[in-house]
C-alpha cells in the first residue's frame, strides 16, 4: 500500500575532472556511510540553505531583544514579503540563524537591504571560534549584498546575520546563504531549507571512470526525506 506520509528528493550528481584526492574523499565517504545503509549530511549546492527566509518572526531566527521586527514590507519584487529591522536599543543588535553545516566549505550569504544613506549594515558568518563580516552602506533603493565565506574552523555549526547599530533601521529581503562562492537566484524557503541531515546514498556501489591520468568521473545518487 502507498505510504502518503513517506517521500523523498533525490538528486542525481554527475562528476566529471575530479582530481585522485577528491575522488578519494568521495569514495571514504561512501565507505564510511557503508554504502546506502548510514546517513551523514548533505548541503543542495542549488537551494537555499537557510529556512523561513522571509518570515523573519519564526523561531528559526534569533533576534536580540531591542531589535524591532516589522513585516509585511514591501519588497524589491512588487510585493510585500520585506520586514523593517530596526534598533532601539544603545547596543549593537543582531538577527542570525544557525545552521549544522561543516564550516569549512564555501558558502555566500545574501540578502536585498534598502535603507536611509546613512545607515550600514554588518553581514556576518561566525563559529564559537572563527568568523567573517563585511559592513555594507545602503541608500534609498533596493540592492544585494553578498558575503562570501570559507571559514578557517573544523566545528559543524555556522551562524548567518545582520547587525545594525543603535538608532538605525534597515529593510531586508530574500535571505539566502549558498553552497557556493557566489549567489544564485533568489530562493524562497519555508520548513524545509537545503540542509538534510540525514541523507543518504542511492547505491550500493560507485562506478568510477578514469578520464585521463590523475583525472576521474563518476555518477552518485543521493536520497533524503522531505
Amino acid at each position: 500500500m502507498a505510504d502518503p506520509g513517506l517521500r523523498e528528493r533525490e538528486w542525481v550528481l554527475e562528476f566529471r575532472g575530479l582530481s585522485e584526492e577528491e575522488w578519494r574523499a568521495l569514495e571514504g565517504l561512501f565507505h564510511e556511510a557503508e554504502g546506502r545503509r548510514g546517513t551523514f549530511v548533505f548541503v543542495d549546492p542549488a537551494d537555499n540553505l537557510l529556512v523561513w527566509s522571509e518570515e523573519l518572526s519564526r523561531e528559526a531566527w534569533y533576534k536580540d531583544p531591542y531589535l524591532e521586527l516589522l513585516e509585511g514590507v514591501p519588497d524589491p519584487r512588487g510585493g510585500t514579503r520585506a520586514a523593517r529591522l530596526r534598533n532601539s536599543g544603545e547596543a549593537t543588535q543582531r538577527i542570525e540563524q544557525s545552521l549544522e553545516i561543516p564550516a569549512w566549505y564555501q558558502y555566500c550569504f545574501s540578502v536585498w537591504l534598502k535603507g536611509d544613506p546613512w545607515s550600514e549594515v554588518t553581514l556576518f558568518a561566525r563559529t564559537g571560534t572563527a568568523g567573517e563580516a563585511r559592513t555594507i552602506r545602503v541608500s534609498g533603493s533596493w540592492q544585494r549584498a553578498c558575503l562570501p565565506v570559507k571559514l578557517e574552523s573544523n566545528e559543524e555549526l555556522v551562524k548567518f546575520g545582520l547587525e545594525l547599530d543603535p538608532g538605525r533601521s534597515v529593510d531586508v529581503y530574500g535571505m539566502q546563504v549558498d553552497a557556493q562562492p557566489g549567489p544564485s537566484p533568489y530562493k524562497q524557503t519555508r520548513a524545509q531549507g537545503g540542509v538534510y541531515p540525514e541523507a543518504r546514498f542511492g547505491d550500493d556501489a560507485l562506478e568510477v571512470v578514469a578520464e585521463g591520468p590523475g583525472s576521474f568521473g563518476c555518477r552518485v545518487r543521493v536520497v533524503a526525506a522531505r
